[in-house]
């Protein structure tokens, strides 16, 4: 049978320093794509430098695909392999990760790049946004497609 279709898009981003080794950042951003899709998605990946204060380089890195290039591919292998304690965390507090049509994650990035899915509040992050079709609106629609994403509740 034939999966719904829910995910319109997903966008995930960080930044690095020019302390931090770029394939090393890489590796932690493609740690949040499936091994079969990776291939396909590198050549997405699009990065600008910029400068701090003190002149200093700082990459931008951000990841964009649509439904068509597997968009809720990848959010089911994100959802599913996010942390369990984490997953009450999210269930807790999703009305601070959502609005009308997104979902929001942050993302340790050094787990990451271990292979490990955890949420962070500090600054050394890999941001995700989950953008959903126009039928999927709202906190309880964005919960239950969450869910079927893999998202494992209670």
């Amino acid at each position: 049978m034939k999966k719904e279709k829910i995910v319109s898009s997903i966008d995930i981003e960080t930044f690095s320093h020019a302390t931090e080794k770029r394939e090393k950042v890489i590796k932690a951003l493609m740690n949040l794509i499936p091994k079969h899709l990776r291939d396909n998605i590198t050549d997405k990946l699009t990065y600008n430098t910029y400068h701090g204060h003190y002149g200093n380089p700082i990459v931008f890195y951000k990841i964009k695909i649509t439904k068509d290039q597997g968009a809720q591919d990848i959010a089911e292998y994100i959802l599913s392999n996010i942390d369990k304690i984490d997953v009450q965390i999210i269930l807790n507090n999703i009305r601070e990760r959502v609005d009308k049509s997104n979902f929001y994650l942050r993302l340790n990035k050094q787990n990451a790049y271990h292979g490990k899915l955890t949420l962070y509040d500090g600054d050394d992050v890999i941001k995700v946004k989950i953008s959903f079709l126009p039928h999927i609106r709202g906190l309880e629609k964005i919960k239950t497609s969450l869910l079927k994403l893999g998202l494992k509740g209670e």
